[in-house]
């Protein structure tokens, strides 16, 4: 929504600017900013985070889903994101960061958006999990 009001705000702005100059090459641009704007929205709507009864799982765009079950959780972080991770974009800036080992012994993690997701559903998730898992050390301002 934030990233809406500033393209908006821009758009708005070149459409003023452009009026009161007459150089309309300014606002011929602004289409183009909303154009490559959009994909981002595209992929932002397809990151889902759901929980049943027995399970956590994630749908992301152009990933696998990631299904961990309650008792295969081994730990549950508050993170940002590192340099690198901030550079290649691979994980969400601020987030909670959820993760197991299957049977397999293969590491595998979820990670809950701190933007893209309301505090409150957050809350709820943790809170689900926590009563499922109550020996989980969970983080602090995420139980409330």
């Amino acid at each position: 929504m934030g990233q809406v009001a500033i393209l908006s705000l821009v758009t708005f702005c070149a459409l003023f600017v452009s009026m009161k100059t007459h150089e309309w090459r300014l606002l011929l641009s602004v289409p183009v900013i909303w154009v490559l704007f959009l994909p981002l929205v595209y992929f932002g709507l397809k990151y889902k985070i759901y929980w049943t009864d027995s399970e956590v799982f994630q749908k992301a765009s152009g990933g696998a889903d990631i299904r961990i079950k309650y008792n295969e959780i081994e730990r549950i972080e508050s993170e940002v994101s590192k340099l690198g991770e901030l550079l290649s974009a691979s994980r969400p800036f601020r987030r909670i960061a959820i993760y197991a080992e299957n049977s397999r012994g293969e590491g595998k993690f979820i990670d809950v958006s701190l933007k893209h997701f309301a505090a409150d559903d957050v809350r709820k998730l943790v809170r689900m999990i926590h009563g499922r898992r109550p020996d989980l050390a969970l983080p602090k301002h995420w139980m409330g």
